[in-house]
């Protein structure tokens, strides 16, 4: 090593922290970095799974992403990408299988992005997300639950009452591409059943491809989006222009014959309902504590859940979770068309009142309309930017000692400041994102406010998409 001149080192005792620096990048330089070709075989044993599902191993030190991978198992993988600090590859073959795997059910598993963990048992899929769940809670914010309650599961195959699929139309052949998009890619995989839809929607699929291929300008059909509401299924198609007066007929005779609802909804242009009504669109919401079902309605537009089951349960836990009192004065933050809001304020004959905010205006209205249409006095429904310090004159004025919220996957940022003057006893926060969420409930237990319960939602089964509910109380 080269001797250092009196200025040199004059230079690094006076700058200790550029010596730090120069230490961990010289260690750095010293560790070689694996470099794995793509299309490189590898025989690897996976020790976890990542939280989106996929087998993780070492490869000399190199952390392997293993899509279909699962944990405990050795397998072939083959290198589709390689980074710096990782490796993405796919299952070839298992060489010793766990025994948790199970054969995948739908025929197009290997390559449809839908459902990735049907080779996992369902039981093991829900320990898998809540020990996901449970990590990133821990990993992110510090928080350890006094209690973890039982997850929410309903029906693991024909739940899904919403879906949208892509089309592609090949004019030389008059072929046309409809199914749902290839995992990791934009390539569509084309399918004519579908286990996890409901029934009645996976029946419709190759009657609907069949239709489509039969229209004059079926390239104008962009993307087809299925629904089934309790008043029966929906199908919107997205044009990029207006469609012809044959084809409009001939999708017409189409939904009458299969008692569907049609629609055409066209970018920046008013839907064109082809047969049925929009009017139509409801579901029904029963939870033991109510003496009857509440109906809910919405548009074709509008967030709802997509598991009729799972979201029964889910409302159901929140109520039980709230320990609604007489007098009780209730927040529902980003209420939507009143999921929560409504069966809480089905309490009425207790003096609960609620005060339910969303963004969307569309769903304001709707759910006042559902209140009034259900017989609900005790909840008003109001416009507010829940992001914006404005809201706050919302509620500034009244005392809520309850509040519950179910933000989209960007959490709810900022707004456990925004409640900080209200005498809030319970909080109970719905999420589809744990990590937005870690983030929000480390700001509400500034408020006072402590993790007593988190359970998990199995929303989506077969899927690694995780949904959860934690409920924050006082002291």
């Amino acid at each position: 090593m080269a001797r250092l001149s009196p200025l040199q080192r004059k230079l690094k005792l006076k700058n200790p922290l550029a010596s730090a620096k120069q230490k961990r990048a010289h260690a750095q330089e010293d560790v070689e970095v694996v470099t794995l070709p793509v299309g490189k075989h590898l025989h690897i044993e996976l020790d976890n799974l990542s939280h989106d599902g996929r087998g993780v191993g070492r490869w000399q030190g190199k952390t392997i992403f293993v899509a279909g991978g699962l944990k405990g198992e050795l397998v072939k993988a083959e290198v589709l990408s390689d980074r710096k600090t990782h490796t993405e590859a796919r299952l070839l073959e298992v060489k010793q299988g766990s025994d948790q795997r199970v054969e995948p059910f739908c025929p197009v598993y290997d390559t449809c992005g839908g459902c990735q963990l049907q080779h996992l048992e369902s039981a093991a899929q829900i320990t898998f997300k809540q020990a996901a769940i449970a990590e990133q809670l821990r990993r992110l914010a510090g928080i350890e639950p006094d209690q973890w309650e039982q997850p929410i599961i309903g029906d693991s195959l024909g739940y899904r009452r919403r879906a949208q699929l892509a089309t592609r139309y090949f004019a030389d052949s008059k072929t046309l591409l409809m199914g749902f998009r290839q995992s990791g890619h934009k390539h569509i995989v084309p399918i004519s059943a579908c286990p996890v839809l409901e029934p009645a929607l996976s029946d419709l699929l190759e009657p609907l491809h069949g239709i489509l291929v039969a229209m004059e300008f079926t390239q104008w059909v962009t993307h087809v989006e299925l629904l089934q509401a309790d008043t029966g299924a929906f199908v919107c198609l997205k044009i990029s222009t207006t469609l012809s007066p044959e084809d409009q007929r001939l999708l017409t005779a189409f939904g009458r014959q299969h008692a569907i609802s049609m629609v055409c909804q066209q970018t920046d242009h008013n839907d064109l309902w082809l047969c049925g009504s929009a009017e139509n669109l409801s579901y029904s919401l029963q939870v033991a504590s109510m003496d009857q079902p509440l109906e809910l309605g919405f548009a074709m537009q509008d967030f709802v859940q997509v598991n009729t089951k799972v979201n029964q349960g889910m409302v159901e836990q929140a109520l039980n979770w709230l320990e609604l009192q007489a007098k009780d004065q209730v927040l529902d933050l980003f209420s939507g068309v009143g999921n929560f809001a409504l069966p809480i304020a089905s309490m009425a004959d207790q003096g609960v009142a609620v005060l339910a905010l969303e963004g969307d205006y569309a769903m304001v209205k709707k759910g006042r309309l559902n209140a009034q249409a259900n017989g609900l006095s005790q909840v008003d429904f109001e416009q507010a930017d829940l992001f914006d310090a404005g809201a706050r004159k919302l509620w500034q004025k009244k005392a809520f000692n309850k509040a519950l919220l179910d933000p989209p996957r960007a959490g709810a940022k900022g707004l456990a400041g925004l409640l900080k003057n209200q005498p809030l006893e319970r909080v109970v926060y719905v999420s589809c994102n744990p990590a937005s969420m870690a983030r929000d409930l480390k700001e509400f237990q500034t408020l006072g406010l402590r993790v007593a319960k988190v359970g998990c939602i199995d929303m989506f089964p077969h899927t690694p998409h995780l949904e959860v509910m934690a409920l924050l109380v006082r002291g």
